[in-house]
């Protein structure tokens, strides 16, 4: 059995609209010339635009209709041979020109109804007398579409996708490298790679885990695209540190989570103290901090871990707002 564009569900929808829009255009057009009427029904858009709002720009034409500014260009010239619309010049500039119905246009509108009263009657055979819940569709399609173009959802909901492939693991022994890879990365991006952060990177094992603390991977098809880390400071407190991910993946919600597997981690610790270090040009990072329940306070007497660092905040338990 041969696949039609009916197989492909609503992947073929733009190609299905076109092609009923091309059937009902040559329906319509085949009714007009049966009615001797020498214009095509792409035309009658503009005359009724015109009817209802007055003299009209080309360009307020276009993008009432929807249309390129050449198209509409098209159209009025037709209309003007035809002899159903009028150039006049705009009073409120002289150099721009305005199209405006003739009294052959009006009449034309006026002895189209009979017609288009046919021409409605056939839409609703067509769509089974669902025309009304079909045009508040559309209304609301478009609506959504002039607020955010097709493009920009389709990658929303890719960016939607992914995130949900994304899983959060915690750390083993052989994810050792991309700890490492990530964190260097973004050393190397931001900053450059300290002492301190060679050693801990280096051996993740001893460093973080022996001494207590805890390290979280993101997971993306099978890659480890993201990471964060709890350093044991103290008996009582710890350190959200080693946030990396890759720059391909940001934008998918993976620092949150793995923050917030990070609050789970430490609220089960039982300790009373999470602290971070960051800087000051990590914008977009701090924004993401403070939205999650950190706030700046005054560092505690003695060096900040790291050169880059000159930003502190501690954590006040999840925003719940």
């Amino acid at each position: 059995m041969s696949s039609t564009l009916q197989n492909y569900g609503s992947l073929m929808l733009a190609s299905r609209l076109r092609r009923l829009s091309d059937q009902l255009y040559a329906g319509v057009d085949t009714s007009y010339v049966a009615a001797g009427v020498e214009l095509t029904s792409r035309c009658f858009p503009l005359l009724l635009l015109l009817r209802d709002n007055g003299p009209t720009s080309i360009t307020a034409l276009a993008a009432q209709i929807g249309q390129t500014h050449p198209v509409v260009v098209q159209l009025g010239r037709k209309l003007l041979d035809a002899g159903v619309v009028v150039e006049m010049p705009d009073s409120k500039d002289e150099r721009r020109r305005l199209l405006a119905l003739s009294d052959a246009g009006l009449a034309l509108l006026h002895n189209m109804a009979p017609l288009w009263d046919d021409v409605r009657a056939a839409v609703d055979a067509v769509f089974e007398h669902g025309t009304p819940q079909l045009m508040a569709s559309l209304d609301r399609a478009e609506a959504r579409l002039q607020a955010q173009g097709f493009g920009e959802t389709i990658a929303a909901c890719r960016r939607q996708r992914e995130r949900a492939a994304v899983d959060i693991i915690d750390y083993d022994a052989p994810y050792a490298a991309d700890f490492k890879r990530l964190n260097i990365a973004w050393l190397e991006r931001y900053f450059y790679v300290e002492a301190l952060d060679d050693k801990v990177l280096s051996d993740p094992q001893g460093s973080i885990l022996d001494a207590g603390g805890q390290i979280f991977l993101a997971r993306l098809d099978g890659t480890i695209v993201g990471t964060c880390a709890l350093i044991r400071a103290g008996d009582a407190s710890f350190e959200l540190s080693k946030m990396a991910v890759t720059p391909e993946c940001q934008g998918l919600g993976i620092a949150r989570r793995l923050i917030e597997r990070a609050f789970d981690a430490f609220e089960a610790s039982g300790a009373q103290l999470l602290f971070l270090e960051s800087n000051s040009k990590l914008a977009p990072a701090i924004r993401l901090y403070e939205s999650s329940g950190f706030t700046h306070v005054a560092r505690p007497a003695g060096d900040a871990h790291y050169q880059r660092a000159d930003v502190y905040m501690e954590w006040q338990g999840r925003n719940r707002s």
